[in-house]
């Protein structure tokens, strides 16, 4: 299963934001009008595979 996480960072602070199933939902939750350019706001979605997890 593979999930996405939407987290935030401004030089030592991250907020993770949520985990969703896809890129598009979580792009949904960025709250700036400028979603194409979000890395630029401190925003970033990384893939994560949880059978990576699993032993």
């Amino acid at each position: 299963m593979v999930v996405y996480v939407l987290w935030w960072q401004k030089y030592d602070n991250v907020e993770i934001w949520g985990v969703y199933s896809s890129v598009e939902e979580a792009k949904k939750h960025i709250p700036d009008d400028d979603v194409e350019n979000y890395e630029c706001e401190g925003f970033s979605i990384e893939e994560f595979d949880l059978d990576d997890f699993v032993s």
